[in-house]
């Protein structure tokens, strides 16, 4: 389906350091924000609703997804903050045990996908590993990626997250969709604005498919498949050259 009229409970999820922050929207208001050790007490703790997680979900052993192309297409400006998902073997690989270190990842991802392996792209296999772990047990999450869900909401570029007006210019976007971020959150000392940020434009992007519209992906029409799940970024409608549409099950 695209999308499912009425209302409900929606999550996002961004990782941090100490695990993931995780935004609960019910009818598209915050009801909860805090900080959860791994994916797989999210999904315990949340249940079987829509989800979209800051993460690369699906990849191969090619260059680059065509993917990340379209969303860096989309953001020009700031197209450095989608950086290359790694390839298939290499996660693969890392969940076997066979591959510890950035060296061994880099020599792999060279010989089977013909590109190296940047140290930022290794430093997050181990959360494209839990990821992986939980969609083979047949959880669905959406990947989106933050920066593309603002970019369009904004329908212009954004400062960086990390400096004043994009910190203000971020908040203002969430208020404008009906997303109030609470003062305090449980574990907000261990918590970046920017992940929260992140992860309350992905609850909002999954709570979507509450919704006739749906999600759209990036690219419209997604051509890469891994393990028979088209691999795509997901954008909740709000402009943009989109036809694919998500389903509960895509």
């Amino acid at each position: 389906m695209s999308g499912r009229a009425g209302t409900g409970t929606a999550v996002g999820l961004d990782g941090t350091r100490d695990g993931w922050i995780a935004v609960v929207l019910r009818d598209d208001r915050v009801a909860a924000v805090t900080v959860v050790p791994d994916l797989a007490t999210a999904v315990d703790r949340f249940g079987d609703v829509p989800t979209a997680v800051d993460i690369p979900i699906g990849l191969v052993d090619e260059p680059r997804r065509a993917a990340d192309v379209a969303a860096r297409t989309q953001l020009s400006h700031t197209a450095s903050s989608v950086f290359p998902a790694p390839a298939r073997s290499v996660v693969d690989a890392f969940r076997a045990g066979s591959v510890a270190d950035h060296a061994a990842a880099n020599a792999l991802s060279r010989r089977v996908a013909g590109a190296g392996l940047s140290r930022q792209t290794w430093a997050i296999v181990p959360k494209i590993a839990e990821t992986d772990a939980l969609i083979e047990r047949g959880v669905e999450l959406h990947e989106v990626h933050p920066e593309l869900s603002f970019h369009l909401l904004a329908g212009r570029p954004l400062a960086g997250k990390r400096t004043w007006n994009g910190v203000m210019a971020r908040l203002a976007l969430l208020r404008s969709v009906g997303v109030e971020l609470p003062a305090a959150i449980d574990g907000g000392h261990r918590a970046a604005p920017d992940d929260i940020f992140d992860a309350a434009v992905a609850a909002w992007t999954a709570a979507g498919l509450h919704h006739p519209a749906g999600l759209r992906s990036h690219p419209p029409r997604p051509q890469q498949h891994d393990r028979g799940r088209p691999i795509a970024i997901w954008t909740r409608p709000g402009g943009g050259p989109w036809s694919h549409r998500a389903t509960r099950g895509d």
